[in-house]
């Protein structure tokens, strides 16, 4: 499907009052679907009160916003925390990055909304189950995958490395975007 993305830089993990504003910008642009990458609930709740719908981040907001959530990314960090925390305690802590995601059971998508139904949320989940066996890797392209400005930047076939995901510094085609201010 050809989609249009629109993005609005906050420069910050938690401002309520920008994360609705921004939100609230993107719905007067006639976004359909709003997702966020920040610490509170307000992109769901200016969704909920405008009837449009939104990916939940962090953890599952339907309490907020009912109808508008279509799906939740939740973070599960507990076990990792509780590790990290032991290994501290018995002097065997060491700094490193950390790469956990679906198949660490760190993260996890589910708790759909009204608005998707069974063969999605089957699709959803059996995709998920494939990423979690390693039989699917999200940043693997199938066909080349263009930036924005019509460069390719994955080639068909081709898996980003852990360096390149962090190194990223492109926007793919059918992302708007001001200029991040660094």
């Amino acid at each position: 499907p050809q989609a249009q993305v629109k993005v609005i830089w906050l420069q910050a993990w938690f401002d309520p009052t920008r994360e609705r504003d921004a939100a609230m910008a993107l719905m007067d642009q006639d976004a359909d679907v709003l997702a966020f990458h920040t610490g509170s609930n307000a992109v769901m709740v200016a969704a909920q009160e405008r009837g449009k719908l939104a990916v939940a981040y962090h953890s599952d907001m339907r309490a907020v916003a009912p109808q508008a959530q279509i799906v939740a990314v939740t973070h599960e960090w507990g076990a990792y925390y509780t590790r990290r925390a032991r290994a501290v305690l018995d002097g065997s802590w060491r700094s490193g990055n950390v790469w956990g995601g679906i198949r660490e059971g760190m993260i996890r998508v589910g708790d759909f909304g009204p608005a998707v139904g069974a063969p999605v949320r089957d699709e959803v989940m059996a995709r998920q189950k494939d990423i979690a066996e390693g039989r699917l890797h999200p940043f693997r392209a199938r066909q080349p995958v263009l930036d924005n400005t019509g460069r390719t930047v994955i080639a068909a076939g081709e898996t980003l490395s852990d360096a390149r995901i962090l190194a990223m510094d492109w926007l793919a085609q059918g992302v708007s975007a001001a200029p991040l201010k660094r």
